[in-house]
């Protein structure tokens, strides 16, 4: 025996939707934000200029970014990283695919203006003793805070 509410919400499953559109129709995804890269180069020094997240859709963009370029004469490469406010795990793994690609070619990679939450990223992976990141200095040591 079926109840009266048992018979509503079925007919109201069962019911063809008419005009009304399903909700991923009116509510697109939301556009990825773009990765703006910069290219300058002088003498034997060339420079890349990230901005945006280095995440699972953009990451790939700076290793073929880097890949297209001529880098004859070039031994230094620097990775200006000042517009960039965080980094995922693919972005990590593509700043190390780069620093190969640039050690099979005898280019030294050189990261500048890492922000400190990007660089928080290369001390928790023990991946700061291999990237060069040039500061204002040595950075004091960590303070550890007495709750008592």
């Amino acid at each position: 025996m079926v109840r009266a509410h048992e018979w509503d919400i079925s007919r109201r499953l069962a019911r063809p939707t008419g005009r009304r559109r399903p909700w991923w129709v009116t509510h697109p995804p939301p556009e990825p934000a773009a990765l703006r890269l910069a290219w300058e180069t002088a003498g034997g020094r060339a420079r890349v200029a990230v901005e945006g997240d280095l995440d699972l859709v953009t990451a790939p963009q700076l290793e073929a970014f880097v890949a297209e370029r001529p880098l004859t004469g070039c031994t230094v490469l620097e990775l200006d990283l000042g517009g960039v406010p965080s980094l995922g795990s693919v972005g990590l793994s593509v700043l190390i695919a780069v620093r190969r690609w640039c050690l099979q070619r005898g280019i030294d990679l050189l990261l500048r203006d890492v922000q400190p939450s990007v660089w928080r990223v290369f001390e928790a992976t023990g991946l700061d003793a291999v990237f060069t990141a040039p500061g204002p200095g040595p950075r004091p040591p960590a303070q550890e805070l007495a709750l008592f």
